[in-house]
């Protein structure tokens, strides 16, 4: 990447993992107010758009589903706007244009409602929307990311022709591109980036008081809001995917709409934030989890697919890579490796690591309830079929219980003691 390039990504990183969070809120809150009478129709729409991204995770699932999870899951929203290239009639672009849209939505309608409410309910409005940090006119996204301006008027946001026509959508994303960008943070290296990542991971327990005898940094009265922001950690390049637990809605169809309002500008911001750190994770010229430096021409896609299940939505990560150490000059001998994570009742927490190499087809799995382990042990004979009949050649299938190893701990002198 260019100097101004690194200074984009780094300054993204920066603001963008104080922000992050699991999208399953945001989803679970949409599936929960969509039905509302009192949300306006380009809002609903808006809604809708996001809602329609979920892949159903049932038996009818393939090959061809994911790929298409993968190409619509956000990760190449930029590349595509500057290759101009625009999505057929009537399709949305993906799932980070869609959230992008209903930011600028909720942005507006958010403005609407003070606009509109009595001077005693319209100060009520400001203070709530500043304790929960969601000013109706919020500073701009992270680098490289649509710029929020001023709302738009109350006619145009509230136009459900606009959600619907996925060429405006598409147009209006450019736009905000385009728009001058505010003045970038402190610079800071590509290196202490990923270390404020991995540190942030590493904090977790005491950051939400979970280490026995630790002093809390967190008052008690906003310790389940810290938690249910810190318990999914920032995705970083070389980190192992993060189970994410499917949300319950903390919304009804029965919440005040200023209160639904900022709620999900909230929760919007944390998933676009997630979906901006998930390409960071997927650039070139970065450093890995170890601190060694990435090996730009290895590809390497971080990326997330909501599955629609029973239970509600479920984010599953996925990393799909090239082996580095595989230098065959063959492309067909080389080896390619996919890992994901997927957290659904009742099997809680499942991580699987696929290898494909030259002909063979190996998979590891680890399942964190003991009982699960013994179901996926008992269904190997039937992933072997499917490996068959998918014309892939089944090599080595082993299930294991707990978790994946971790990555090996980073060189010495990689992470700042800020201690000292």
């Amino acid at each position: 990447m260019t100097p101004t390039e690194q200074v984009a990504v780094t300054a993204a990183s920066a603001e963008a993992v104080t922000k992050q969070a699991s999208q399953a809120p945001l989803f679970a809150n949409l599936a929960s107010v969509v039905t509302s009478s009192d949300l306006p129709a380009g809002l609903k729409q808006a809604v809708l758009d996001v809602l329609a991204q979920q892949t159903p995770l049932n038996t009818a699932l393939d090959g061809g589903d994911i790929e298409s999870a993968f190409q619509k899951s956000g990760l190449f929203l930029e590349a595509s706007l500057a290759a101009g290239t625009t999505p057929p009639s009537g399709a949305v672009p993906d799932l980070k244009a869609v959230l992008l849209v209903l930011r600028q939505t909720l942005a507006a309608t958010s403005g609407t409602i003070e606009t509109a409410a009595p001077p005693t309910q319209a100060v009520a409005v400001a203070t709530n929307a500043v304790a929960s940090g969601q000013a109706a006119s919020s500073p701009p996204q992270v680098a490289g990311e649509a710029v929020q301006a001023t709302p738009p008027d109350a006619e145009v946001a509230q136009s459900a022709q606009m959600q619907r026509n996925a060429n405006v959508v598409a147009t209006v994303l450019a736009d905000m591109v385009d728009r001058p960008q505010a003045a970038l943070p402190r610079t800071i290296s590509a290196g202490l980036a990923a270390s404020l990542l991995q540190e942030v991971t590493q904090n977790l327990p005491r950051l939400t008081g979970n280490v026995p005898g630790a002093t809390k940094a967190v008052p008690d009265s906003h310790l389940f809001e810290a938690a249910a922001r810190m318990t999914t950690p920032p995705p970083f390049r070389g980190a192992l995917p993060a189970p994410q637990a499917v949300a319950s809605p903390s919304l009804t169809p029965n919440t005040p709409l200023a209160a639904t309002v900022h709620r999900l500008l909230d929760d919007t911001d944390a998933a676009i934030a997630r979906q901006t750190l998930l390409q960071v994770a997927s650039l070139p010229d970065r450093l890995d989890a170890s601190g060694h430096r990435i090996d730009p021409s290895v590809p390497q896609w971080n990326f997330e697919i909501p599955f629609a299940t029973a239970q509600g939505t479920a984010m599953a990560q996925f990393e799909i890579s090239r082996d580095g150490g595989n230098e065959q000059a063959d492309p067909a001998k080389r080896a390619w490796r996919a890992r994901f994570t997927l957290n659904v009742e009742p099997s809680g927490p499942v991580h699987a690591l696929i290898t494909l190499n030259g002909d063979k087809t190996f998979v590891r799995m680890w399942a964190e309830r003991p009982a699960t382990a013994q179901q996926l042990r008992a269904g190997i004979g039937e992933l072997n079929q499917a490996l068959t009949k998918a014309e892939l050649k089944p090599g080595d299938i082993v299930v294991r219980d707990g978790t994946p190893p971790q990555a090996a701990p980073a060189r010495a002198g990689h992470f700042l003691d800020r201690a000292t």
